[in-house]
């Protein structure tokens, strides 16, 4: 019995240092980064080579879109959009950059690019061929 509680109070002991023992841990199983957000708001823009310009204000979005991305330490990222299927990338699929906006994941494909960042502040659906964007926010910006 004595040992048990021995047991118990180093788990307790680790648990409280801030180690995680949860499955799908990013530290258990080698993510460098796994993040879900959830967007509250959209609007629609259209852009050009300077950004976006001439962009709806942003209505409410019922339920909220979702967004999960996770990036392995082999760096092969899966995106998650709204609950749909994964979508697999390697290296030459996407890159991660910053702007004054801050750090972001950027995803291309034939017709559209996707943008998110890091912090879950926005993710923008690109429409090339359209030159149109949708923007999700998690809070509205003013």
């Amino acid at each position: 019995m004595k040992k048990v509680y021995s047991v118990l109070a180093f788990a307790l002991l680790l648990t409280a240092c801030g180690a995680e023992w949860t499955v799908g841990s990013p530290d258990a199983d080698g993510a460098i980064f796994n993040r879900s957000f959830r967007y509250y708001y959209a609007m629609d823009c259209r852009f050009d080579s300077f950004g976006l310009y001439d962009c709806t204000l942003a209505d409410p979005v019922s339920p909220a879109y979702t967004a999960s991305l996770r990036i392995d330490s082999d760096e092969l990222a899966t995106l998650n959009l709204d609950g749909g299927y994964n979508r697999y990338y390697t290296t030459r699929e996407y890159a991660s950059d910053y702007d004054e906006h801050g750090r972001f994941y950027y995803f291309y494909d034939n017709d559209w690019e996707l943008t998110l960042y890091k912090d879950g502040s926005e993710l923008i659906f690109w429409d090339i061929r359209e030159n149109t964007a949708t923007v999700y926010l998690y809070e509205l910006e003013y």
